[in-house]
């Protein structure tokens, strides 16, 4: 029974095309996170949905030029007020494929992304409604994955990025940096 599961993986290995000079596009769905601060510096940082688009381009089996799509949505309370935050960030870099077997590789990713973060602060019984505050800002980001090539079109992958973006939280006050990360599982096509 092992000798024929071994015989089957090395079939499915060998089956598993040179990907130089390939382009690919994928989606990535999972968690995000946006480390804000809630009133009186109090962390009140939340793990929401996140969803990751990418698509590129290979120069070789190891180089690949990508550009990217981020989008998290963070919504929650804190003793009745609620706050709301949607990050937003296109990003053009490169990916660095390191083969661990014929169908598995380590990816790492980084590039520079333009990133909105929109944050509608929470309004008190008698407070005035503030409006939403946008804050744009141009960061580096830098992602890792763990990516198997499982047909000869198609490949998964277990994701984790890391960026910045700038927070407004008044209209006129200062901006300030807060960290972005998401987790996912990812699905590729490659042409």
């Amino acid at each position: 029974l092992a000798g024929v599961a071994a015989a089957a993986c090395a079939a499915a290995q060998a089956q598993v095309p040179n990907l130089a000079g390939a382009s690919y596009i994928g989606v990535q769905v999972g968690t995000g996170k946006v480390s804000l601060d809630c009133p009186a510096n109090t962390p009140c940082t939340r793990v929401d949905a996140s969803s990751v688009v990418r698509a590129g381009h290979r120069f070789d089996a190891a180089w690949a030029f990508e550009v990217t799509y981020s989008h998290i949505d963070a919504d929650w309370g804190v003793l009745g007020a609620n706050y709301s935050a949607e990050y937003t960030g296109f990003g053009v870099g490169a990916a660095y494929h390191l083969p661990v077997s014929n169908s598995v590789s380590l990816v790492a990713r980084g590039g520079l992304a333009s990133n909105e973060l929109k944050l509608q602060p929470a309004v008190g019984l008698l407070g005035r409604d503030p409006g939403t505050l946008s804050t744009s800002s141009v960061k580096p980001y830098v992602g890792v994955a763990l990516s198997w090539q499982f047909a000869r079109h198609w490949s998964t992958s277990l994701n984790l990025d890391w960026t910045r973006a700038d927070l407004r939280e008044a209209p006129t006050g200062p901006k300030r940096a807060v960290s972005v990360q998401s987790a996912g599982v990812g699905l590729a096509f490659n042409f």
